[in-house]
């Protein structure tokens, strides 16, 4: 939690820098609500959303909370879950934020059964161990225990290190807690081989720093500061300042607990200046306590004092000029207070022995040390008032400073940000030309080959059938005649071929009226005098695909039509050809014999469908039943361009 309150400090910093990035996205918002209703519209609020929603945490948590308000009710529609589960999982983390543990639990509880619906076990997984940190922090430490629990037994099936490692953190959490420390102690353990083997820094030193934690509360002094220390050096290696200055504090307290004050205030100075230095009130707030402890034991009065000015100082909600003068004039009210009573007690009893001179004689010596000591007390007040409004000062040049390196560092940033969009679409319309390009010359190479069978190839084949015609077969023998036969039945068959192979290179209806003309064509010859017969579909091609995806299709089906004739057996197929708002879908049937798993894997056919596929990006599913048909499921995503020049995935 401490961890998660200063990342959220160190945001708040930089929420103006935010700004602008924030008004841009609110403008794709509008642009997006502005397009034709659809589940691409509300993909794209969704995506909006959550961006502004990441955004605002930055700046401001109240307008991060209405904005994932208004992604839960877009997210509710169909088709969007992914967004309602992410939705619902922030909500739970907001109000984890603000220390709302009932709300977060209520938001968790309705991500998790959508998370496990859509089988998002990393996010079932996620949520579970959220649901535990709450808990643990209402102290029901029965329920956050079988929670971890849950979240663990998933991740063994569906591992995630991360995850896991949270898990882990709060699962040693609840068992020290309890004073089970035992247990916290083996768990802490795995946490730290774990985070150790998968590079987690972060938690690696947790980890340590969670032993030594255990072992602090075993009274296992001197092992307890030798994993504060392990955990101190991997912290300061890896940057992790947030918790460097938790385990400076442990520290700390560890030797204040021996009354070992010389130790205890060095490592307690430590925390502060490094809690004060990334923004941490908290562990700076608790160092100013234990400084005030420390001094108040060794017998510094006026440093505890300012220590415990400063204590209160963080831990006060009103500013820092309020909070000074009222510690101030409560100090000088109870001194005053203090010395009234003495000054009184002091005349009773120059009242109760009038005869007494000598007696009254100290009391106003006492009167006059009395008002000597106001005044100089005063006088250190005034000197007090003096070095804070210094100090003020001082403050505000800095948070100038601080201010005008903001703003150079915001206008480089927009610099660099903008030079790398130009340079990503300038790569995107040269990868656009490189594929036009190559899908140009592909089909002037067919279109060559094409001719050159047609032309070359076909013309020798019917020049050696001419020739072989002026053989007299009846001046051959029995053996001879049917050799001719043969030859001359090869050859018409090898002239059919050729013919074939160049038309299905490159197909004339398929270049001049489209795919599902080229189709239309094909499968009308081949329905002709042939007892297999095929049936053909077409959905939402309305309009004529890219070229390159229209010749990619064709010679797909060609294929899966080619392996129904040559494998299948069968007395009837199916064609479909569909087009989604994602792309193109292919479905090709046939009642045939069925194909074993291994054919499926050693085809040629299909292993030539299978390195278009990788080439357009699509994928290919087969579903076998031997004996009883074989379905063969395709789909191919289409590159689209959207009004503001982005390419996505249709």
């Amino acid at each position: 939690m401490k961890k998660l309150l200063l990342i959220l400090s160190i945001l708040s910093s930089n929420c103006y820098a935010q700004q602008a990035a924030i008004d841009g996205l609110k403008q794709e918002l509008s642009n997006a609500g502005s397009k034709p209703k659809g589940l691409v519209r509300d993909t794209l609020i969704c995506y909006a959303l959550k961006s502004i929603v990441r955004a605002y945490v930055d700046v401001d948590i109240d307008s991060s909370s209405h904005y994932n308000q208004l992604l839960i009710a877009q997210s509710e529609k169909p088709g969007l879950e992914n967004y309602l589960i992410y939705a619902y999982q922030y909500a739970g983390y907001l109000y984890q934020v603000r220390g709302d543990y009932h709300q977060s639990i209520r938001y968790h509880y309705k991500a998790l059964p959508l998370a496990e619906k859509m089988r998002q076990y990393t996010r079932t997984a996620a949520s579970l161990g959220w649901l535990a940190h709450a808990y643990t922090s209402l102290k029901e430490f029965d329920k956050a225990s079988k929670l971890c629990q849950q979240g663990l037994a998933v991740l063994r099936r569906h591992p995630d290190s991360y995850i896991e490692s949270s898990i882990l953190n709060v699962q040693g959490a609840i068992f020290r807690q309890q004073g089970e420390l035992e247990q916290a102690l083996e768990v802490n353990q795995k946490l730290y081989r774990l985070a150790q083997r998968e590079q987690l820094t972060w938690y690696e030193a947790q980890g340590l720093h969670a032993i030594g934690w255990v072992y602090k509360e075993m009274k296992d002094m001197p092992r307890a500061l030798d994993y504060f220390r392990k955990a101190l050096s991997l912290a300061r290696e890896t940057g992790s300042v947030d918790l460097e200055g938790s385990i400076l504090l442990n520290i700390s307290n560890l030797y204040s607990s021996q009354k070992r004050w010389t130790e205890a205030l060095a490592y307690c100075q430590l925390a502060k200046e490094t809690a004060k230095d990334v923004g941490d009130s908290s562990i700076e707030a608790e160092a100013f306590e234990a400084l005030y402890k420390i001094f108040k034991q060794t017998g510094n009065p006026a440093k505890a004092l300012n220590a415990y000015e400063n204590y209160v100082l963080l831990r006060d909600s009103l500013s820092k000029e309020k909070t000074d003068h009222r510690i101030e004039t409560l100090q000088a009210q109870y001194d005053n207070v203090q010395k009234t009573s003495e000054l009184q007690r002091k005349q009773v009893e120059l009242l109760a022995n009038q005869k007494a001179r000598k007696v009254l004689f100290i009391g106003i010596i006492l009167i006059l040390a009395v008002a000597g000591l106001l005044f100089w007390n005063n006088n250190g007040l005034q000197a007090k008032n003096k070095l804070i409004n210094r100090q003020k000062a001082q403050l505000v040049t800095t948070q100038a400073e601080l201010a005008n390196i903001n703003k150079t560092l915001e206008s480089r940033v927009e610099e660099r940000t903008l030079e790398l969009v130009e340079a990503n679409y300038e790569l995107i319309r040269k990868n656009e030309e490189i594929k036009a390009a190559l899908f140009k010359g592909q089909t002037i190479e067919r279109k060559r080959v094409a001719i050159e069978l047609h032309d070359n190839l076909s013309s020798l084949l019917s020049a050696v059938n001419m020739s072989i015609q002026h053989i007299n077969p009846h001046h051959l023998s029995e053996s001879e005649q049917s050799v001719y036969q043969n030859i001359k039945h090869l050859i018409q068959n090898a002239y059919a071929e050729v013919r074939n192979i160049s038309h299905n290179i490159l197909p004339a209806e398929l270049e001049k009226e489209g795919l599902v003309r080229a189709l239309a064509s094909l499968v009308a010859k081949l329905n002709q005098n042939s007892p297999l017969q095929f049936s053909l579909m077409f959905a939402g091609l309305d309009q004529r695909l890219p070229a390159e995806i229209e010749f990619n299709v064709y010679s797909i089906v060609l294929e899966l039509i080619n392996n129904v004739i040559k494998h299948a057996k069968a007395s009837a197929a199916g064609i479909s050809i569909r087009r989604s708002s994602y792309g193109v879908d292919i479905a090709v049937t046939d009642n045939g014999i069925g194909l074993g798993e291994n054919q499926v894997k050693k085809g040629i056919g299909l292993q030539n469908v299978e390195t278009r596929l990788e080439s357009l990006g699509g994928s290919l599913t087969a579903t076998l039943s031997d004996g009883r048909g074989m379905r063969i499921a395709i789909n191919i995503p289409i590159e689209t361009e959207s009004l503001n020049g982005n390419v996505f995935i249709a």
